[in-house]
Order: structure tokens, then C-alpha cells, then sequence
């Protein structure tokens, strides 16, 4: 009885894994890529350039220790419109990381072949990343009917919240 409790507990587990790893979405699927040459900033912007003209591409993270790409995309597209994306810079070449049979990570190089992919063409532009303005106040936010000259009125709330908070 024990050993199917644990049997059980397995696919449970398993269950949930799926669940976060999101592999019952029929629509998206994750992609591993190792991109050799994937070792600074300006390399990185170019990558990731290569990787939002790729329609269908949902999102990507990097892991650059490890010169890695992780990119969610839909099902259809294939990850060797990915590679080609990146060969596309001249600087850089993936390769897809995947786990054998014994859980070992394995680099599989993609087929120098050229491949056709549907590119996004009206990217919306982003937004300025600079403070929106602000109106400068010249008085600090007070509640309605507080007294400018009362400075001890804030002492007295004070006191009082902390004799109605706490038994004394």
C-alpha cells in the first residue's frame, strides 16, 4: 500500500511540474537555445532585436552566465526560424538545449539552413522612459480642517492610536 501512496504522490507531483512548466498549453511552447557568442550588453540588445522580429515569439529571458535564451513562442513556429533569427546577427549561432532520456542536457546545432518566418513589421514604439512631469505643490498634503499652527495635534493622534491599539 505504501509503494502506491508514493506512486500517487509521483504523479501528483509530475501534475503540478507540468502545470508550472506549462506544457498543457496547446498554443506555446518553450524553447532552450544556447547562443554561442552571447557575452555582453550590445550582443544581448542585438539578440534580442533578432528575437521581437519574429512573429510569434511571446517572450524571452536571458541567462547570460550561461550564454542561454529562454523563449516562449507559439506552437507553430519552429525553433529553427529562432536560429535563423540569431544567425541572422553574423555574430552569434544557437544551438537548442535538451534534456536526454536520462536527464543529461544536450546542445543539438540547428541545420545551416536558411529559414522563411512571417516578421513583425509594426512594432508599437515604447514608451519614454522619462519622468512624467508633475505639477510642483507648494504645500504638503494636510487633512481638511487641520490647523497649520496645531503641531501638537499630530502628537495627540498619535497617542491616541496607540492607547486604543495596545492593553495596557
Amino acid at each position: 500500500m505504501a509503494d502506491g501512496d508514493s506512486f500517487n504522490e509521483m504523479n501528483s507531483r509530475r501534475r503540478k511540474a507540468q502545470f508550472f512548466l506549462g506544457t498543457t498549453n496547446k498554443r506555446a511552447k518553450t524553447v532552450v537555445l544556447h547562443i554561442d557568442g552571447l557575452d555582453d550588453t550590445s550582443r544581448r540588445n542585438l539578440c534580442e532585436e533578432a528575437l521581437l522580429k519574429i512573429k510569434g515569439v511571446i517572450s524571452f529571458t536571458f541567462q547570460m552566465a550561461v550564454q542561454r535564451c529562454v523563449v516562449r513562442i507559439r506552437s507553430d513556429l519552429k525553433a529553427e526560424a529562432l536560429a535563423s533569427a540569431i544567425a541572422s546577427t553574423k555574430v552569434m549561432k544557437a544551438q537548442q538545449v535538451v534534456k536526454s532520456e536520462s536527464g543529461e542536457e544536450m546542445l543539438v546545432p540547428f541545420q545551416d539552413m536558411v529559414v522563411e518566418v512571417e516578421q513583425n513589421t509594426e512594432l508599437p514604439d515604447y514608451l519614454p522612459e522619462d519622468e512624467s512631469p508633475t505639477k510642483e505643490q507648494d504645500k504638503a498634503v494636510s487633512r481638511v480642517g487641520s490647523h497649520p499652527e496645531g503641531g501638537a495635534s499630530w502628537l495627540s493622534t498619535a497617542a491616541n492610536f496607540l492607547s486604543r491599539s495596545f492593553y495596557w
